[in-house]
């Protein structure tokens, strides 16, 4: 029966994964850290609650989500009834184009993912949250000052808090326990850097009886290296730095490692492919990723028996203990909602412990510092038993880069030309001025559509 309700519930925490794929307050830089000082234990003390939050008011909550029926009733009325007891909550599918919603019947909250933000913003959506925070004075301390820092990032240049956490999807490295032992290699060991990872596949790609086994994929797509090292596409003045800034340089040679090691990237192979090579063919001994305990095809494998381990996320030598950067999602309320504060409640209440505990159990990694909370996560799966959970919390979200309007097309650009450079088609000085060449193009087209 466990399997059966894991099978059933991951769903949740796999619909929020970003399509490409979140300080406390404004004063707080990046690295700021929960505050612990006499003063601001005072403030916590004053601070209210999110437990607290609730109403008895009667109302329609509509909320703007990719997921079932079924698991909308399991994430949002089922956890939300007990303090919104004459509330309804709906669901406004994403399968309606936002705009049309928008003429309709606008949603009040956005169930929304950090990397998919712009799509709020581009259309002056999202309702800055800090007047409600400080009108119902609630404790931000309670976050993860970094998934902060980065939810306020996409408001460009305003440093305003967009949507109330309630996830993030924490990356480790993946291994195929099958294939270390079966070529006699000792599993990756934690805090590994890339250039550690990439030694250790030169030990596991080989071709064995017609079959091409590779040794590491770099991962899905090029965002995850790029938020790992905090590199800006574009400057404030719409000009591409990819060619100028040297961290891009530092990410393109990464690639250009990871894939010249004889083997891992294998005749028919194709960049983003490293998932299916993980879990399908099962020739991929090591993949960065989203952690997959609760992902559909990995717990069908598991259940015919692949054996994985988990450590923590590859890291660059000079960045230790950095991850990549946030991905997961959180709750916007829409600056059209006529119900702006009932629906404030709502997002506050959703980061409350309770509710965390009970999200966490589903799969869904909580962006709460409360080891009370963490200490739940995959509770009751017997899928997570024997895996080194610590790995997840092993590293930290990266400082989030300065962002503009024009990145998520600047990212398909980049991602677009890294198979072509780690191939050979293209030098690295080449690959660089095409894509700052096409970057610099389509800022100019998009400025000019908007005149």
């Amino acid at each position: 029966m466990l399997k059966q309700r894991w099978i059933t519930t991951m769903g949740a925490a796999v619909l929020l994964m970003p399509i490409v794929a979140a300080c406390g307050n404004n004063a707080q830089s990046s690295d700021a850290k929960p505050a612990d000082t006499a003063d601001s234990k005072k403030t916590e003390t004053k601070a209210a609650s999110a437990d607290s939050f609730g109403s008895d008011e009667k109302a329609e909550i509509s909320i703007r989500t990719g997921i079932s029926d079924e698991l909308f009733e399991q994430k949002y009325r089922s956890l939300l009834k007990k303090k919104f007891p004459n509330v309804t909550f709906t669901k406004a599918g994403t399968n309606i184009k936002l705009q049309d919603q928008l003429a309709s019947a606008p949603p009040d909250l956005f169930d929304q993912g950090y990397t998919n933000l712009q799509e709020l913003t581009n259309l002056d959506l999202a309702l800055n949250l800090d007047p409600l925070v400080k009108k119902y004075g609630v404790d931000l301390n309670r976050f993860d000052p970094y998934v902060l820092n980065d939810v306020r990032s996409y408001s460009v240049g305003k440093n305003e808090l967009l949507l109330i956490p309630f996830s993030v999807q924490p990356f480790v490295l993946h291994y195929n326990k099958d294939l270390f032992d079966k070529f006699g290699v000792t599993y990756p060991k934690a805090n590994s850097t890339w250039q550690d990872l990439i030694e250790l596949s030169k030990k596991l790609a080989r071709t064995e009886q017609g079959v091409a086994y590779r040794g590491l994929d770099a991962g899905l797509n090029v965002n995850r290296m790029q938020k790992q090292l905090s590199l800006p596409f574009i400057d404030k003045a719409g000009k591409s730095v990819v060619s100028s800034a040297s961290g891009w340089k530092t990410l393109y040679q990464t690639y250009a490692d990871i894939y010249g090691v004889p083997g891992n990237f294998p005749e028919g192979a194709k960049h983003g492919d490293g998932r299916k090579a993980f879990l399908e063919t099962k020739t991929l001994a090591m993949y960065p990723h989203i952690v997959m305990v609760t992902d559909t095809d990995f717990v069908q494998a598991a259940q015919a028996g692949f054996k994985l381990g988990i450590t923590t996320y590859p890291v660059f030598k000079d960045k230790p203990g950095v991850g990549t950067g946030l991905f997961g999602g959180g709750l916007a309320i829409n600056k059209l909602s006529k119900q702006q504060e009932l629906a404030f409640k709502v997002a506050v209440y959703y980061s409350s412990d309770e509710v965390q505990k009970a999200l966490s159990k589903m799969g869904f990694v909580t962006p709460l510092v409360s080891q009370d909370v963490r200490k739940t996560l995959f509770e009751g799966n017997p899928l997570a038993a024997g895996l080194d959970l610590n790995a997840i919390y092993g590293t930290r979200a990266a400082d989030p880069y300065e962002r503009t309007d024009w990145d998520q097309k600047a990212f398909d650009i980049v991602n677009a030309s890294m198979q072509d450079f780690f191939t050979g088609k293209t030098d690295l000085n080449s690959t660089m001025r095409n894509v700052d060449e096409k970057i610099n193009k389509m800022v100019q087209d998009q400025k000019a559509q908007t005149k």
